[in-house]
């Protein structure tokens, strides 16, 4: 009975290991791509083009929480629970719904990467809020769920990669940044709308959970405020300390701001991989997997804080140049906001929306917001890029702290079950 047991832990050890490096090995790729164009876009462009394409970045980034519905919290959770036959009635389900929210946020995005942006870069920084902003029709999140990182490769990453490098070509040889978010569009476009249409050819049939359009929106609204309050003080960072601290400062926050994002997305990239692997076995083994998920998350957001504290300052000068590199103060800052970052992803993303406590987790994001907001701004505009850095992991901390008291005290009073709905033991 030993030896079986501990050849199950062996086999589900090994699961874990190839879930891990299925989606967090295969999109380090996506890491790497921006880093094809940024650098040259600082040496080439100058301070004024980097800075408008980061403002596009934050505004775009921000409104796609909007047209995504909340599906990148939920989503990847709901499709593990439904029998595969089910799971494409779900992504058909949210396409009109996200399409819906669509126009309006592209509008109002445009308009205010228009007006916050450099005078002389403002087509660009409207086109990149556009690219970014279609991040919200992406439907890697029913990937996530279905287990299947080698589409992600494949319908996200490479159309995304070949732009990119066509971009940066452009960038050398005509000195034209506007092609880069232009690229971008066109490479979501394809590769989102090409994936949707083969889950739409390949679907055995019409079961599973198929609401009308407004009833979808109104079920996702919860997970949705979840994503859009975190963004408040997370995707706008850049915009806000764009608004209140000088353009040099400013650049030089973007800097930090890039390194942030890739520390951002190891985290994802981790969290996606543990999502559904948490819950797919039931309440039995959800307590000792989410345990499992808060410690690789500890360990890679401490990897995370000593990075930056070590070679934040070297690296963005090396990668950037030193006219828009970020000091000391302000790498420690972003730091510990990846610090913060991925012990809330284990605590909220994964273990309290897998016990199916999305309001708590809102909560939570709320009070977050409450902190970081203000504090990026007053911040920023006292101490530049350091204080818009600090104010980010401030609203950080004060998410992990919330999470903390949320999650030891649904510990002990309720298990998940498959539909999402919590009971008392």
């Amino acid at each position: 009975m030993k030896q079986g047991s501990n050849q199950v832990a062996v086999e589900t050890s090994g699961s874990l290991t190839r879930r891990i490096l299925g989606f967090a090995g295969i999109p380090f790729v996506s890491l790497l791509i921006p880093f094809l164009f940024l650098p040259i876009l600082a040496r080439v462009a100058g301070a004024e083009a980097w800075l408008a394409i980061a403002i596009g970045q934050s505004i775009g980034g921000f409104f796609a929480l909007f047209v995504a519905l909340g599906y990148n919290t939920v989503g990847p959770t709901e499709v593990a629970k439904l029998p595969p036959g089910q799971r494409p009635a779900l992504l058909l389900a949210s396409l009109p719904a996200r399409a819906i929210l669509l126009l309006p946020c592209i509008a109002v995005s445009l308009v205010l990467a228009l007006l916050i942006s450099p005078a002389g870069f403002r087509a660009e920084a409207g086109l990149m809020s556009i690219a970014m902003l279609l991040a919200g029709m992406s439907s890697a999140w029913f990937m996530i769920g279905d287990g299947r990182p080698v589409q992600i490769m494949l319908f996200e990453l490479v159309p995304r990669l070949l732009a990119t490098i066509v971009a940066s070509g452009l960038l050398l040889f005509l000195g034209q940044v506007i092609w880069y978010p232009i690229a971008l569009i066109v490479a979501a476009t394809i590769g989102t709308g090409w994936y949707d249409l083969r889950v739409l050819a390949l679907r055995s049939d019409n079961r599973g959970p198929r609401l009308p359009v407004f009833a979808t929106i109104k079920q996702n609204v919860s997970a949705m405020l979840i994503e859009v309050v975190g963004g408040a003080y997370n995707s706008l960072a850049v915009t806000f300390v764009s608004l209140t601290a000088s353009s040099p400062q400013a650049a030089n926050y973007v800097s930090g701001d890039k390194l942030y994002r890739i520390g951002q997305y190891s985290d994802s990239a981790l969290g996606n991989a543990l999502q559904g692997w948490v819950v797919e076995a039931g309440s039995a083994k959800f307590r000792e997997r989410a345990k499992k998920s808060i410690l690789l998350h500890l360990v890679l957001g401490a990897l995370g804080l000593l990075g930056f504290a070590i070679l934040g300052p070297w690296l963005t000068s090396m990668l950037f140049g030193s006219k828009v590199s970020m000091d000391e103060p302000t790498s420690i800052g972003f730091g510990v906001a990846v610090l913060g970052v991925a012990i809330a992803t284990a605590l909220g993303r994964i273990t309290l929306v897998g016990l199916g406590k999305r309001l708590e987790y809102l909560i939570a994001v709320g009070g977050a917001a409450v902190v970081g907001v203000p504090a990026i701004l007053v911040l920023a505009k006292l101490f530049g890029a350091a204080g818009g850095a600090w104010g980010l992991a401030a609203s950080e901390i004060a998410l992990v702290l919330v999470l903390i008291g949320f999650v030891a005290r649904s510990w002990q009073k309720i298990e998940p079950t498959f539909d999402g709905v919590t009971r008392k033991n």
